[in-house]
């Protein structure tokens, strides 16, 4: 004979995948890996730019995090909503934080301790590095969405 089961657990179960948020826990894993990380790269930048190498850097992957947070918002609240939202709000989303991207570039260039190159390499190398760096830790399996559990190996 099959069990039912209580119409509480049911709903607990419900409401527990229905807070179930991959894209957050994987943006938050960037931003954490990239306040790690990052250091790293606005220490080399300030090495060669000096201070203005520093400001530039750290302005890049302060973006860098925001844009990644953002990303993850976007998909978060779109998803509730309904499928067709999702895929238009991650399509313009990608347009609206390239803007905003673009915006804060403009919003600075001319500050005196703005100096674009170390800019630039900040947001392109931090932005592949950290991507690159999560794949180790995306669970592909339907079973662990997002974040492979600890002690799970692939």
């Amino acid at each position: 004979m099959i069990e039912q089961a209580d119409p509480a657990e049911q709903a607990a179960d419900q409401q527990a995948v229905q807070q179930q948020t991959p894209e957050r826990d994987l943006a938050l894993d960037m931003v954490r890996r990239g306040l790690i990380g990052g250091p790293v790269l606005v220490g080399v930048c300030t090495g060669i730019w000096g201070w203005d190498g520093l400001w530039s850097s750290g302005y890049a992957l302060g973006l860098i995090l925001v844009n990644f947070w953002l990303a993850a918002s976007l998909i978060t609240w779109s998803l509730r909503i309904s499928a067709t939202l999702l895929m238009a709000a991650v399509l313009g989303g990608y347009f609206i934080r390239l803007g905003i991207l673009t915006g804060a570039y403009f919003l600075v260039r001319n500050i005196a301790w703005f100096d674009a190159l170390p800019f630039v390499i900040t947001l392109v190398a931090a932005h592949i590095v950290l991507l690159v760096w999560e794949t180790r830790y995306v669970s592909m399996s339907l079973a662990y969405p997002g974040l492979k559990p600890q002690g799970v190996r692939s």
